[in-house]
């Protein structure tokens, strides 16, 4: 075949590889991309070398296959160094890391979330950086519990993701934050993010992570305790009853505890009436 059909057709693989893989047609992706590799791997064209490499990452960390994917992140990053595309290099040891994360290996995650968090300080790309603080800040705290560390990365997070103008990951920050700080019973910090997430959410029609409202019971049920123990019942009768609507829906091994300490509460105010 001549060179020009050959490299014609490789492209064609290539997009078509691509779009398969946007639409989520992973493995049609993989047949495509292999065959576009076939030319690409012996050209200079590293875009396209870096793009495909990436995508096969991406495909592989989909299908749970992380060593795979990771291989194919760390050739993804050498392509993109040869054209020095410093964001690209970033997004492969981020994506890494991630795949480090979800099997548990937080010393590994950590190790290449920092190179990737060096790597994109300079760069312009402010809002990867806010995502890159906010991933660091939950490995290290899943590794060594260093919460005001963790805590800490995700201030910093949050003031990038605001001056980034990205609402669903300053979403997605306010919630991180929410759940170490009602781990450390800091409760009315914890709603206070909570709460800007929520009112973020309504305003931009973003949707809640699936776990949200659950935890968001969780952390109800803990003011309502706080109150409680307080003596302060209205107001611990009013979180207790949120939290009620929640866990019958989300989590029925809590409903009778907090019935039970509801209608305790109601006969105590009764009594004081």
């Amino acid at each position: 075949m001549p060179k020009s059909n050959a490299s014609d057709e490789a492209k064609l693989n290539y997009l078509k590889g691509k779009k398969a893989f946007e639409i989520g047609k992973f493995d049609d992706a993989l047949i495509e991309l292999n065959k576009a590799f076939d030319f690409y791997k012996n050209s200079s064209e590293n875009v396209v070398l870096a793009d495909i490499f990436r995508i096969f990452g991406a495909i592989f960390f989909n299908k749970g296959n992380m060593i795979e994917s990771r291989n194919n992140y760390k050739k993804a990053y050498a392509a993109f160094k040869n054209f020095n595309q410093t964001i690209g290099m970033a997004d492969c040891y981020e994506q890494i890391a991630l795949s480090f994360l979800l099997q548990n290996e937080f010393t590994h995650a950590e190790e290449y979330q920092q190179k990737a968090n060096k790597i994109r300080e300079s760069t312009s790309d402010k809002k990867g950086l806010a995502r890159g603080l906010k991933n660091l800040a939950i490995i290290i705290y899943k590794k060594d519990s260093k919460s005001e560390l963790a805590l800490k990365y995700l201030e910093e997070a949050t003031d990038l993701a605001k001056k980034g103008k990205d609402p669903q990951l300053l979403i997605n920050i306010l919630l991180d934050k929410a759940k170490i700080l009602n781990k450390l019973s800091n409760f009315d910090e914890a709603m206070d993010s909570v709460v800007i997430a929520r009112r973020l959410s309504k305003q931009y029609s973003i949707k809640l992570p699936e776990d949200h409202e659950e935890e968001f019971g969780n952390l109800l049920l803990n003011m309502g305790m706080k109150y409680y123990d307080n003596g302060n019942l209205e107001e611990s009768l009013k979180y207790l009853k949120n939290a009620l609507l929640i866990f019958k829906t989300k989590n029925g091994q809590l409903v009778n505890t907090v019935e039970l300490l509801m209608k305790k509460i109601e006969q105590l105010i009764e009594k004081k009436a």
